[in-house]
């Protein structure tokens, strides 16, 4: 027996993503990426390099993000991928905890939420319902609201749409890994807090002693050639 699906939502599922759809227990997939994978694993994929690396804090865990965006990606490029605007992976510890896809505009024209949520349930089931935080989020100050999500007990996926740009965005999530990130980013806040004293003092001696090692070395060349 065959079924009906509308075009709106046929060319949601097509654009999103190209491979079979996905079952529950797959929450912790994105494509050739899976939660947990190393940054070298991910890179051997985008083809990324050290400056589209970024570390955000180095202790007391390693936070970094890698940033690709599939267009301007060395080689061939490939077709399935024309969807995406950019990604960014976050690891700790070289183990990826997040990955957020923004998706390109001109390629999500005309679909409307319901179509975006129709075209991920062919992939992770239906829905759940919004969580309390989920439902927060969509009142805070980031502009952007969570329209649905999907939940198991080690990983969350979140379809996402900026209020200012209208854009689609996915969010999936390894939840114990976002915990530590969660708990290392909040404790090197405090680690920098502390610091920032001894850390400021150490920038203006530099500055003095730079400052005094110029105003030295000007003073030997004008000496040998001043003339009165």
């Amino acid at each position: 027996m065959s079924v009906s699906i509308p075009l709106a939502g046929l060319t949601a599922v097509c654009i999103l993503f190209t491979a079979l759809p996905a079952s529950a227990g797959e929450l912790s997939r994105y494509r050739e990426f899976t939660l947990g994978s190393s940054l070298a694993t991910v890179s051997a994929v985008t083809r990324t390099s050290d400056r589209d690396l970024k570390t955000i804090h180095s202790r007391p865990a390693l936070l970094q993000d890698v940033v690709w965006q599939p267009r301007y990606t060395f080689g061939a490029p490939v077709a399935d991928r024309e969807s995406i605007n950019e990604v960014v992976f976050s690891f700790i510890d070289d183990q990826l905890f997040r990955i957020a896809v923004v998706y390109d505009r001109g390629r999500t024209t005309g679909l409307t939420n319901a179509d975006m949520i129709a075209a991920l349930t062919e992939l992770y089931g239906a829905p759940s319902t919004l969580s309390d935080r989920s439902q927060a989020s969509a009142d805070s100050v980031d502009g952007v609201d969570v329209l649905a999500e999907w939940q198991q007990s080690d990983a969350h996926v979140a379809l996402r749409r900026s209020r200012y740009t209208e854009s689609f965005s996915l969010v999936i999530t390894s939840v114990p890994l976002e915990v530590l990130a969660t708990t290392a980013r909040a404790t090197a806040l405090v680690i920098d807090a502390r610091e920032a004293p001894a850390r400021e003092a150490e920038l203006a001696k530099k500055r003095v002693d730079k400052q005094r090692e110029a105003e030295e070395q000007a003073r030997r060349s004008n000496k040998k050639v001043f003339k009165p």
